[in-house]
């Protein structure tokens, strides 16, 4: 009884050591595509792309995220809607708080 009980006992401790070496380890390394990593999206690099690809590229919806991110700022509604109009009437939205030039919008 006590030798079974062993050799059941060495069987499975020698298995839960070789499936600790052959498991996965949790990398944050990149596989060479923007912003694909191994916590499975949760990046906050890999939010912030898909949350600014969602943006459609018209001056309105640039001057709304503007007013929705600049929360922190108290006069963010007149920079905001003063980038707007500038975008309307050149067609490139320059970011009021980061100065960042967006070309080729669509006027709406």
């Amino acid at each position: 009884m006590m030798k079974t009980l062993a050799l059941i006992l060495s069987v499975t401790l020698s298995g839960a050591v070789l499936s600790a070496d052959v498991a996965p380890a949790f990398a944050t390394r990149m596989d060479g595509k923007c912003c694909v990593s191994s916590d499975g999206g949760r990046s906050y690099r890999y939010r912030m792309v898909t949350r600014r690809q969602q943006v459609p590229h018209t001056c309105t919806a640039y001057a709304a995220s503007c007013v929705r991110i600049s929360t922190a700022q108290p006069d963010r509604y007149p920079m905001c809607h003063a980038a707007k109009l500038q975008c309307l009437q050149s067609g490139t939205y320059v970011g009021p708080y980061s100065g960042r030039l967006f070309f080729g919008m669509e006027k709406i």
